[in-house]
């Protein structure tokens, strides 16, 4: 099967599910979205090639424009890529059906299309996992207070929400003093503590990030 006969197919079959909802497809990015209180809520499926089937890794992520605007004003890398709060669908699915919120192993499989049969198959069940998992997912995380919320509640662990630790210790900072939580100085000083071996890059956004939240410039 050919990556892109395997992907026409199956995102012209589950598009009608998630148009309905309001989200749009975009064919070349192989992704959904949709545009909600100044976030943009994505489902991303990436397509790989492996000897004789195909594996797709489906992506929830959610884009909080209030607060990527302020890192992008940060940091010094020039289209990093990040994202406020996502995962692996399989990943948001334990934390929908479970409470999971932290990182316990990587043991994440993706779906994998051998034939015509199981990409039928496959195209039975996306719409359960749209209806169980990733729409829930989004109306209940696409606001500022809920990342804040989410990505704060243990800040020295890896949260599911954002597994990349340097990245959602920044997201993290900047929703708290958005949301004025209370916490916003305890924070600040936990997460310091915890990027003391994170990648330099990521340390000078932090430090950034800390300079212009402490200011009168937001």
């Amino acid at each position: 099967m050919k990556i892109s006969d395997t992907s026409k197919q199956l995102l012209e079959a589950i598009a009608p599910q998630f148009e309905g909802h309001g989200f749009k497809l975009n064919k070349k990015a192989r992704e959904f979205s949709r545009k909600v209180n100044n976030c943009r809520q994505i489902f991303d499926l990436y397509f790989y090639k492996e000897r004789s089937h195909i594996t797709i890794k489906p992506e929830i992520r959610i884009k909080v424009k209030e607060i990527e605007d302020i890192y992008r004003s940060v940091t010094k890398i020039d289209g990093r890529p990040f994202r406020t709060i996502g995962n692996h669908l399989f990943e948001i699915l334990k934390y929908i059906d479970d409470g999971v919120e932290i990182v316990v192993e990587y043991n994440i499989y993706d779906w994998v299309v051998k034939d015509q049969m199981s990409l039928n198959k496959l195209i039975e069940v996306v719409p359960g996992y749209f209806e169980e998992t990733i729409l829930p997912y989004f109306e209940e995380n696409s606001s500022v207070s809920r990342v804040d919320e989410i990505l704060n509640k243990y800040p020295r662990e890896l949260s599911i929400h954002n597994y990349l630790y340097p990245l959602r210790a920044n997201i993290a900072i900047i929703a708290a003093k958005l949301n004025k939580n209370p916490r916003y100085d305890e924070l600040v000083v936990i997460y310091e503590e915890e990027l003391q071996e994170a990648e330099e890059t990521y340390k000078e956004d932090f430090w950034g990030l800390k300079s212009l939240l402490s200011s009168d410039r937001l």
